[in-house]
């Protein structure tokens, strides 16, 4: 998947462009719709299917505080564009010039040209959702992006939303089922089962009474899940592997508590060394709240109790990668 980071880079290219707009935070099922159709779209008119996105979420340039809790990263964004088959992303650094932009503006800006008569990329389309806006205090909606498409020699079509328990999705409503703990919705919604993937950390030790393997990851995310157990899935070295994971501050260990949230991950049917590999947990479902025990033999044997429950979890989960990391 080709990687451009300014329009006039679209040039280059010697086929029709198809191209989807948006942020696409969280690439959810909606977003989804809006990908599929445009490579769908391309492919009837042997082109090219393009993502035009920014690197960075608007609000975090015009209004910081304002910003919302991402559902992913611009790395895990690009993974699965390239994992749904795009034929490239037009990845643009948000700035304060181009939150200035007219309508007009913006469409001369992603087609390198001054105006309607000068030779310019080759977009032959553009889909969005009907709710994408652009251009000065997101004045331009999508029946303004269709009427300068006429001068500007491409068409607009608005891809109808997706559905979840007959609301639409988006990926707010994501953001508040993650928050809560509601997983099952959040993955319908998502199309696939919410991540974190980092590096694996030194642990406490508790991996040699249990004689599994264990995976002490530091999130870096903005959004994480209710601290409590979950049935999860992780992947290492490209398999996948059933698990029960803790997500939070280990409270029966006050002494070696850390001074921020671990996501511990007992691992399945895996043996190996695990510290320092970049590994991704997927969260399939929340097991019970974290809580403190009376001694460590009573959460060894809890520990016990939630791995059989994660594994009859896992046994009914149909479980899709969408990742290709």
């Amino acid at each position: 998947m080709k990687i451009f980071s300014k329009p006039e880079q679209l040039k280059q290219l010697t086929k029709p462009v198809v191209m989807a707009v948006g942020f696409f935070d969280g690439v959810h099922l909606g977003h989804r719709e809006v990908l599929a159709s445009t490579l769908r779209r391309s492919l009837d008119i042997k082109g090219e299917a393009w993502v035009m996105t920014f690197a960075q979420h608007p609000l975090s340039v015009l209004a910081p505080y304002k910003r919302p809790r991402l559902l992913s990263t611009t790395e895990e964004r690009l993974k699965i564009f390239a994992a749904l088959g795009m034929h490239g992303v037009l990845l643009v650094d948000f700035t304060t010039e181009i939150a200035e932009f007219s309508p007009l503006d913006f469409v001369r800006w992603l087609c390198d040209a001054e105006c309607a008569s000068e030779a310019h990329a080759p977009i032959r389309e553009i889909r969005c959702g009907d709710n994408w806006r652009f251009g000065l205090k997101a004045c331009g909606t999508p029946a303004t992006l269709a009427e300068l498409g006429r001068d500007y020699g491409f068409d607009v079509v608005v891809v109808p939303y997706a559905g979840y328990k007959d609301v639409e999705i988006s990926s707010t409503r994501i953001r508040y089922a993650i928050r809560e703990g509601r997983l099952q919705e959040a993955n319908g919604m998502l199309g696939r089962a919410y991540s974190i993937h980092g590096k694996v950390v030194s642990g406490r030790g508790l991996a040699n009474r249990l004689q599994m393997a264990t995976a002490n990851i530091i999130p870096d995310v903005d959004l994480l899940p209710p601290n409590g157990v979950y049935a999860v899935r992780t992947k290492i070295n490209g398999r996948i592997y059933g698990g029960v994971a803790n997500l939070g501050v280990r409270p029966t260990f006050p002494d070696t508590s850390p001074s921020e949230i671990v996501l511990e991950t007992h691992i399945f049917d895996f043996n190996g060394e695990l510290y320092n590999q970049e590994i991704v947990v997927y969260f399939i479902a929340f097991i019970r709240a974290e809580r403190k025990f009376d001694s460590p033999e009573m959460l060894v044997q809890q520990v016990g109790d939630d791995m059989t429950a994660a594994a009859r979890i896992l046994s009914a989960d149909d479980f899709q990668d969408v990742f290709t990391h």
